[in-house]
């Protein structure tokens, strides 16, 4: 019985069937098209078309076809993998030897070097135009990128001054409204009608509104403003929760065909029953768990994993920019303990992804645009925090994986965009780009220097207890009843957020108010609502009341960060710290008038109460505390350096951050975001990192890899059970090796293979696969892609979207926007086959490495076989699979005798009948000697950026080493103690 699935992508319904083409067509489009093939036209589809003559429906028809045709055009223009190649320059890449591509499939990892040689030869073509056209054309080819940052710069500061107006206003409406303009915040609508008392009569809270003791409600106004500030935060806190949620549960119904349960083919009857049910084991073994959630958390995690080459589809799309654009707000105003500055550098990289659509240049070429996508990162944080040489710093020290010195100026023009355009619109009509700039009068003392160690050594502890208990209580999330209902979790901790935070009046406001607050310094004009101690009686009970904060912040930190909604680390790490150093600042004021006389406070000169600023006792805390979390270095200091617009402070503000990351690296090497990435098990590997390896590349070459002979003869079903068993395998995103008698002449990408197969099964269903070797070969590159373009012309298929073609939907665990389990262990699935114990020379002898044949090409042709690369068609099965060959016997016995010698070279001599796969194989494989050291591999990977390597021996193919193989090998080193004896590993 032949079953079928139904994928729901957008509006596009994709049908997957075991032994047809998937198809990307709406209900509508697809009903015409085959009416249109029966030679009848389908009235039923058109408004009151059935009682019309087909004169009568023509020019309706026409004028609608002209319609969708223009709507398409645009639609491909700016919507991003519409049915297009992903390479243009298609003879010149065969050229090259490094093959064609199609686009990148979900949570695959991008081939560096393919993209490089791709812009090279691009630029190599527009620099071979000639005269005033081809200066122009290179002058406006150059200006691209520095129209898509601007745009990017443009754009997010608009964004960032409108989340930061739609969230105040929404905070302020918790404790009251407006009576002049009811979309006025509380600081707009006392602007200047504070009368001589210094209360505004123009803002009514909601006890004195709704009148509690008319309405014959026994509470109080007190008791009542609080339920109202209650609810209003739970109101807020649901909406956002529901709106990210429905998003994940949304891609999840759409995916839930690529989830159902996949029949292994039987195409030519090659794979026994039992091994069916093997490989039917492992397929269910990897079904998803989790549910994807891009609009939650932070998104800093993923962008670091997409700028290091991973593809999560989706993520920065404008699906996800919306939610997190309305979410953000919704957020803040709930009063949830999470921060804003962390989603702003997401939703800069999705405004920058979406306009790279612009330019075929970053559209088409996914190393481009992560050079954009870079930039936006800086735009991010300077619009979080007014600073945009710190972004720049951000961007290239934390997120950045790739960053040339031209993406440096394009950076920071992008940073300096979004700064002034945020200044110029000036959401807070205070002259400042973020509510928490400040400026000191006063510098500090010699013997400040002592407090400012205790407050760096503890924010490195801060940051590395706050790590390790996330992590901890993460994992324990995803294994109990809060980690299956994130509703009900966001409004449980928003209840009790908004209870605690009511009954301290510093915490009732927003955190970054309550920020400005720990920040700022005392004036006789400001006491900042009393945080200020004019006398020494004040100190102790302003103490007391900032350890109640401080105590209710890092708790809820705590349980806060994680929940399903938008929300970063930032703030909510700077508002404990600032607390905890404002803390330590009134201390040493106690001191100061405690001891004037003392011979360290001589030179305060008696002012006890003015010798120390407080505030900046708070901003090295914050410093301290987020170095610690983050571990950031360079681009921390230099943002501060911009929060405060002095360099007078430079020297503790260093410190502290020096400190605070000595400290916390001390407890944990990995930095948050880091930490993050490996729980998610996101396949990245930190080019910053020192990796402790030792032995050579044969300790972790897989040997029991799929592989395409040279010998043999190829057809759709062989290489199409080939993709499939390497995906079961967990190598998904993987490739074949192309070898001759064992000796490594080529390597093709699954997704290529997948997509090619498409093309050969539409061609003909018993197609015969050729790979020529164009080393060997006279065959011009030209003519080698004729026939390519020629069936993808008549087939009208467009080729290579990963929506409409079969090579996606054999993917089934990837062709989705929402992965089976990206939020918590979206790499577990394809870690399927890489989580056994990796040791020095376990895989070396574990078997000889399985190239054997069945039917040769010499046997069949007795020709010169150097232009034909083909695989034998068993060989897609492993040692295991084949350890009951006896069974398969049958079935090839009976294809010999259906097909035979005389009818393979029928089928070889039909041009109809074959079809050249060399225009989609790398022809100079990257590979390595299995005497390789494992320093040599880990230069190549992290250098490079590639995600495979051959291990050859003599040439000849010895096993291939993958990026998700050698992530797991670093894993194991990692999770155990290395050992030494003599200078060897064991």
């Amino acid at each position: 019985m032949k079953t079928a699935w139904i994928h729901y992508v957008d509006r596009a319904v994709i049908i997957t069937r075991p032994d047809a083409r998937a198809r990307s067509l709406s209900p509508t489009m697809e009903s015409r098209r085959d009416n249109r093939i029966a030679g009848k036209v389908a009235f039923e589809n058109y408004p009151h078309g059935s009682h019309r003559s087909r004169s009568q429906s023509r020019p309706f028809h026409n004028l609608r076809r002209s319609s969708m045709a223009n709507i398409n055009r645009v639609r491909d223009k700016l919507l991003p993998r519409r049915s297009m190649f992903y390479d243009d320059a298609k003879e010149a890449l065969v050229k090259e030897n490094n093959g064609i591509r199609v686009w990148y499939h979900n949570y695959t990892t991008i081939d560096w070097i393919h993209d490089f040689v791709k812009e090279r030869v691009r630029l190599r073509h527009l620099r071979s135009i000639g005269g005033i056209r081809g200066v122009i054309k290179n002058r406006a080819d150059g200006l691209k990128g520095w129209i898509l940052v601007l745009l990017t710069g443009l754009i997010t500061a608009c964004l960032a001054a409108f989340i930061d107006v739609f969230s105040w206003w929404l905070g302020d409406l918790r404790m009251g409204y407006c009576t002049t303009n009811f979309w006025w915040s509380q600081y707009f609508c006392c602007w200047n009608s504070k009368n001589s008392a210094g209360t505004c009569p123009e803002w009514v809270s909601w006890s004195k509104a709704l009148a509690p003791g008319e309405l014959n409600m026994r509470v109080s106004n007190d008791t009542f403003d609080w339920i109202i500030y209650c609810l209003f935060g739970v109101l807020f806190a649901g909406v956002c929760v529901v709106m990210v949620t429905s998003d994940g549960t949304v891609s999840q119904q759409r995916s839930h065909g690529a989830t159902k349960r996949r029949s292994v083919p039987n195409n030519g009857g090659f794979v026994s029953s039992a091994h069916r049910n093997s490989v039917q084991s492992i397929l269910d073994a990897s079904q998803p768990k989790k549910i994807a959630y891009f609009g939650a958390g932070s998104g800093i995690p993923e962008v670091k994993t997409i700028l290091g080459g991973f593809v999560i589809r989706g993520f920065l799309g404008f699906r996800t920019l919306m939610i997190k654009l309305i979410g953000l707000p919704l957020m803040v105003a709930s009063g949830l303990n999470m921060g804003k500055q962390g989603p702003l550098v997401h939703i800069a990289c999705c405004v920058a992804n979406i306009v790279c659509r612009i330019f075929d240049k970053y559209n088409r070429n996914d190393g481009k645009r992560r050079e954009i996508l870079s930039a936006a990162a800086a735009s991010g944080v300077a619009v979080a925090f007014g600073a945009p040489i710190g972004g720049v710093l951000f961007s290239l020290e934390e997120v950045s994986y790739y960053f040339p010195s031209k993406t440096m100026w394009r950076t920071y023009f992008c940073a300096l965009t979004s700064a002034v355009v945020l200044k110029m619109i000036n959401p807070y009509r205070i002259g400042k780009a973020v509510l928490f700039q400040v400026t000191y009068n006063r510098d500090w003392h010699l013997f400040e220097a002592v407090p400012f160690f205790f407050i760096s050594v503890f924010g490195g502890v801060y940051g590395a207890l706050f790590s390790q208990f996330h992590m901890s209580y993460s994992r324990f999330r995803s294994r109990t009843y809060i980690g299956r209902h994130p509703v009900q979790e966001v409004l449980v901790v928003a209840l009790i957020t908004c209870a605690v935070q009511w009954l301290n009046p510093w915490t009732r406001v927003n955190l970054l108010q309550l920020l400005t607050n720990l920040y700022s310094e005392c004036t006789a004009d400001n006491h900042l609502n009393g945080m200020c101690a004019v006398e020494i009686e004040q100190i102790y009970p302003i103490f007391l009341l900032l350890a109640q904060v401080f105590v209710m912040k890092v708790v809820l930190n705590f349980i806060t960060f994680g929940v399903k909604v938008p929300g970063g680390i930032f703030i909510p790490t700077m508002v404990a710290g600032a607390v905890f150093g404002r803390m330590v600042g009134l201390g040493v004021q106690w001191l100061i008038a405690k001891y004037p006389e003392h011979q360290v406070f001589q030179v305060c000169n008696g002012d006890s109460m003015d010798c120390i600023i407080p505030g900046l006792y708070a901003m090295i805390g914050a410093a301290a505390c987020l170095s610690g979390v983050t571990r950031m270095t360079v681009s921390l200091v230099v943002i501060m350096f911009e929060l405060t617009g002095a360099m007078t402070y430079s020297l503790p503000i260093m410190m502290a951050v020096m400190i605070g990351k000595f400290v916390g690296d001390a407890f944990s090497p990995d930095a948050f975001f880091n930490k993050l990435i490996a729980l998610n098990e996101h396949p990245y590997l930190d080019n910053k990192k020192d990796y402790n390896t030792c032995g050579s590349a044969a300790d972790i070459a897989d040997r029991f890899v799929e592989t395409i002979d040279v010998n043999v003869v190829n057809d759709v079903a062989s290489l199409r059970r080939k993709v499939e068993f390497l995906a079961a395998s967990g190598y998904s995103d993987g490739g074949l090796a192309i070898v001759d008698r064992g000796l490594l002449v080529g390597y093709i990408a699954s997704n290529e293979l997948g997509h090619a197969l498409d093309l050969a099964e539409e061609k003909h269903p018993e197609c015969i696969c050729i790979f020529r070797n164009r080393a060997s070969s006279n065959v011009p590159a030209a003519e080698i892609i004729t026939s390519l373009t020629d069936l993808e012309a008549r087939s009208g298929s467009g080729s290579t979207s990963p929506l409409s073609s079969k090579s996606q939907s054999q993917d089934w665990r990837q062709d989705r926007q929402i992965h089976p389990s990206y939020d918590d262990s979206s790499f577990d699935n394809d870690m399927q086959g890489h989580d056994r114990p990796i040791r020095p020379g376990n895989l070396a002898s574990s078997g000889r490495f399985y190239s054997r044949s069945k039917d040769s090409l010499e046997q069949i042709l007795r020709s010169d076989s150097k232009s034909l690369l083909g695989s034998r068609t068993d060989s897609g099965l492993s040692a295991e699979y084949l350890a009951d060959g006896e069974s398969d016997r049958p079935h090839l016995d009976a294809r010999r005798d259906r097909i035979g010698s005389t009818g393979t070279v029928a089928l070889l001599s039909d041009p109809a009948h074959t079809m050249d796969f060399t225009p989609f194989t790398d022809q100079a494989p990257l590979a390595v000697s299995l005497f390789s050291s494992m320093d040599l591999v880990m230069e190549l990977f992290i250098k490079l950026g590639i995600k495979y390597v051959c291990v050859v021996k003599a040439g000849q193919l010895y096993g291939m080493i993958h990026k998700k193989r050698l992530l797991a090998f670093l894993k194991e080193n990692d999770d155990k103690q290395m050992r030494y004896n003599r200078g060897e590993c064991f």
